[in-house]
């Protein structure tokens, strides 16, 4: 048997592994053919091959940029256990683990510790939640919980409006729910000091308090998120604003409900709401990738083809999101909350992240979340719509064709203070039409619904490509 578990190349968490008992050829690389599918501009598409000889594994390097082991470059050698494998100087790390474990492999091992206010980092890696955006004002810092937690029921709208118990069963990986415990016989032994998890069993080393299931390792911002772990998972732990109003409390847990019910592989997958003590929690799974941004920063902007077969999987989602009684908002949509992960997943490359600021739109609303530049009027008077969605959708387009943020391109006409995209250079009219209709300020002049959007992108995205400019 022989496990590959994929490390985040910043904090080196394990994002994923993968066991293999029967084969004697693993192919790794870029290409949808291989055993191991890894998307990175370094890796090719055929990159490496692990190779099993009697009751050794080789590995033999395939791609032009090369393979590290244990930090030699190599082109052919014997995989000895725990041994970490680099595809190319600054590609993805692969830790290999040969033989048969008492414990399924984890997928976390080493996090170091995020920085205070961020769940990003700058220039490789990316949380699935991101840090304070612009615009909004900064919560509390999380208190300390110490009461016990309630127990299960089944929530009904009349429960819900009597503040009864809370409790939400969503895409709760089914390993969770069976029993975990860790190896007894694990030292942690090749601990360092910035660790918070053990680098071979995956426990945590330091746990901060407990809500539920959930040991929480620290908190994550300024905005009630934490970073949680449950047998040998971590995960993203939302709780509701500590200030919140009783109908604030409703709306996040209608959002919760809501939310955990809708599985599409552009959302992350929310395993399950809870109430613990006074407050209400929604988890979800920790998305880990590389933001749009990021993307823009490191190989500049994208042409408009690029750009619309991106950004219809999210107009797709928008449109279920907008369908559900009460249409559930994003209200957050921005390229550093757009994530292409470093593992594939299903029919798309893109997962809209940043939901722990998304709320459901009720009568209620009266509160600006947002982010200047990505905000509709009505949005930042507090009271959001679908349209409001479809505004940061047309201000994200700018930035993914230009570099700069949408509010570069505001300013005053004949009657109002808007974005005027044919300021852009060189932009293709029907990307210009496209946005301006988009990020008008009236929301009754945008486009009725997501599919609307959807379908004008399908036609930009079969522009020739002589025809189509990079902005």
């Amino acid at each position: 048997m022989i496990t590959l578990t994929l490390l985040h190349p910043v904090q080196a968490t394990p994002v994923q592994s993968w066991t293999f008992e029967n084969e004697n050829v693993i192919r790794i690389g870029r290409a949808v053919d291989n055993h191991v599918v890894l998307y990175s501009a370094v890796v090719s598409r055929h990159h490496v091959e692990l190779r099993r000889h009697g009751l050794q594994w080789e590995v033999v390097n395939l791609g032009t940029n090369g393979t590290y082991l244990d930090g030699k470059r190599i082109q052919q050698a014997t995989l000895v256990d725990g041994a970490i494998l680099r595809l190319a100087r600054s590609g993805p790390n692969i830790k290999i683990r040969l033989g048969s474990d008492r414990h399924p492999a984890t997928p976390n091992a080493r996090m170091e510790t995020v920085p205070e206010g961020r769940l990003v980092d700058a220039e490789k890696g990316t949380y699935a939640g991101e840090e304070e955006p612009r615009g909004t004002v900064a919560e509390s810092t999380p208190r300390a919980e110490e009461s016990t937690p309630t127990s299960s029921s089944t929530s009904v709208p009349a429960q819900e409006e009597q503040g009864a118990e809370f409790a939400v069963i969503g895409q709760l990986p089914v390993h969770l729910l069976s029993e975990w415990r860790a190896p007894p016989d694990c030292q942690h032994s090749h601990a360092q000091e910035n660790d918070i998890f053990c680098i071979d069993c995956g426990v945590p080393l330091r746990v901060w308090k407990t809500l539920g299931h959930y040991q929480i390792i620290r908190a994550l911002g300024q905005s009630n998120i934490y970073l949680g772990w449950r047998s040998g998972l971590t995960a993203v732990i939302k709780g509701h604003s500590l200030a919140a109003s009783r109908e604030e409390i409703r709306a996040f847990q209608r959002q919760a409900r809501q939310l955990c019910k809708i599985k599409h592989p552009v959302l992350p997958q929310f395993w399950e709401a809870f109430r613990y003590g006074s407050d209400s929690y929604l988890v979800s799974e920790m998305v880990y990738g590389q933001s749009l941004k990021q993307r823009i920063q490191e190989q500049g902007p994208m042409n408009v083809i690029e750009v619309s077969r991106w950004l219809i999987p999210v107009c797709e989602l928008l449109e279920l999101l907008h369908r559900q009684d009460p249409p559930v908002l994003h209200l957050h949509i921005r390229p550093s909350n757009l994530i292409h992960p470093y593992v594939r997943r299903e029919t798309t490359d893109l997962v809209l992240v940043g939901w722990c600021k998304a709320s459901v739109l009720t009568s209620d609303s009266g509160t600006f979340i947002g982010t200047v530049g990505y905000s509709a009027p009505e949005q930042q008077e507090g009271k959001p719509e679908p349209a409001s969605d479809l505004f940061a959708l047309g201000a994200t387009m700018v930035y993914l064709l230009t570099g700069y943020e949408p509010e570069t391109y505001f300013r005053w006409g004949t009657r109002e203070y808007r974005l005027y995209a044919e300021d852009i250079p060189h932009l293709d009219p029907r990307m210009v039409d496209l946005i301006n209709c988009l990020t008008h300020p009236d929301p009754r002049e945008r486009y009725p619904n997501a599919a609307e959007v959807k379908k004008h992108l399908q036609e930009i995205a079969t522009i020739p490509p002589a025809v189509s400019s990079r902005a």
